[in-house]
């Protein structure tokens, strides 16, 4: 980002150099497009503990299940979860710096896969405390390998920022891949999208609160396409920065240990 800063710099000053002879106004949307750029550059929430309260919603045997969810979060330390169907837990998550841990209550299971295991399947690099972020519908380590192409003015008026990712075939981690995202000026709503092959994976924010510690997303969701029905949806109800001072996980000895390969 701070390279691109200095060309972005180097390529102004050269311009402005021959301003009387060839250079041409910024216009108005590029100047906007280019505090978009900076705004999600800097874009992170800080915070020591939060609590995010809804509902979730899975595809799940051809339909749509709903339950309650809790997700609480220690800043780069933890994110905990617990997901319950008329008051009785299902599912206990816990994620760390390092590892994804899942609890299937109802058949007394558990998995345990690498955090890093999610990098090569989005096809995008994924750490503890960029999921917290985006949990808050913050993207901020996102920009620094988007190169931004486009603004497009909508029929509602409003203006739609554009950056996309494309890497070369030296990057052996992420070759194949496409990564677009698109965000409006007024940030009520903004998509991720992850291209591999035929294979596609969008992440959707839209419906923000407004609270005093920022904007936040009433509603997350992820398709396989723009077409397809959603594989779930988040969808909150009350976001709380609080201290929150447990994190219960501990497995039972009973459970059985059933890791997908």
């Amino acid at each position: 980002m701070k390279k691109a800063l200095g060309v972005a710099l180097v390529a102004f000053l050269l311009l402005g150099m021959k301003w009387n002879t060839h250079a041409q106004p910024i216009s108005n949307e590029h100047l906007l497009w280019m505090d978009m750029v900076r705004e999600t550059a800097e874009d992170t929430v800080s915070f020591q503990n939060v609590q995010l309260s809804g509902e979730v919603s899975i595809q799940l045997g051809g339909g749509m299940q709903t339950a309650q969810v809790v997700i609480r979060m220690k800043n780069d330390s933890c994110i905990w979860a617990t997901v319950r169907v008329m008051g009785i837990e299902g599912i206990r998550a816990m994620i760390t710096r390092d590892s994804v841990w899942i609890m299937d209550r109802l058949k007394r299971t558990y998995t345990v896969q690498p955090l890093a295991s999610f990098t090569k399947m989005l096809g995008v690099q994924v750490s503890l405390k960029t999921l917290q972020q985006q949990f808050l519908g913050k993207l901020s380590e996102i920009p620094s390998f988007l190169s931004y192409q486009t603004t497009t003015a909508k029929d509602s008026g409003m203006t739609t920022y554009q950056g996309i990712f494309q890497p070369t075939s030296a990057d052996s981690l992420f070759a194949n891949r496409k990564v677009e995202l698109t965000r409006n000026e007024k940030r009520m709503w903004q998509s991720l999208v992850v291209e591999q092959d035929s294979a596609t994976f969008s992440l959707n924010y839209s419906s923000y609160l407004i609270q005093a510690e920022g904007a936040f997303p009433g509603l997350i969701e992820a398709r396989k396409s723009s077409q397809s029905d959603p594989l779930f949806q988040l969808s909150y109800s009350k976001i709380e920065f609080k201290n929150v001072e447990t994190f219960p996980f501990k497995i039972p000895e009973s459970y059985l240990r059933v890791d997908e390969r």
